[in-house]
């Protein structure tokens, strides 16, 4: 029995370890591509209404991209979080500062969640028909965020994360295993 246990906790290291190694590859390569529009995953937005870094280094990609030429619509996603301040609204707030037009911005304040945000998303999407996404969030994140969006229905999906790094997302590393799993047998 002792065996039994030692193997199969053997197993889960290693499964627990080839996952989040792809998990990081995948977050990691970079975006050079084009896609119709950008998905920036909301966190945390403080009372004041300034960016935490992890969500500021989020819309910065996403900035990025949208200055490239990658992107010519960024759709910011977000709940209502801790502090009262709407997620997407922080974003729009942020974006304009930086001289990006209302016409190039949508707003999702009900995307609690990944899953949400890709729901919100492909509903909004609905009368445009947009074809490509790629969906801005920290690098531990990608993997699953673009599991959702193409699961719900957009037919090319890619990724782009943040440059902001901390040693909290060692946690989001971990944190995703058994959230992935959650998804793939949940939506």
């Amino acid at each position: 029995m002792l065996h039994i246990l030692r193997v199969s906790a053997l197993v889960f290291i290693a499964w627990l370890f080839l996952h989040s190694l792809y998990v990081v590859a995948d977050g990691a390569r970079p975006f050079t591509g084009k896609a119709d529009v950008a998905v920036v995953l909301g966190n945390t937005v403080f009372a004041d209404g300034t960016l935490s870094p992890w969500l500021q280094g989020r819309v910065d990609e996403a900035l990025r991209l949208y200055r490239n030429g990658q992107v010519s619509t960024l759709f910011v996603s977000g709940g209502i979080g801790t502090s009262d301040f709407p997620e997407g609204d922080g974003m729009r707030n942020y974006l304009h500062a930086k001289g990006v037009p209302d016409t190039a911005i949508v707003v999702d304040n009900a995307g609690d969640n990944s899953y949400l945000t890709a729901k919100n998303l492909l509903q909004w999407n609905g009368a445009r028909h947009y074809r490509s996404a790629v969906v801005v969030t920290s690098f531990y994140h990608i993997t699953r965020s673009k599991y959702i969006v193409d699961k719900l229905g957009m037919e090319a999906v890619a990724g782009a994360s943040s440059n902001y790094r901390a040693w909290a997302d060692w946690y989001g590393l971990l944190r995703e295993f058994p959230a992935y799993y959650k998804y793939l047998l949940v939506y």
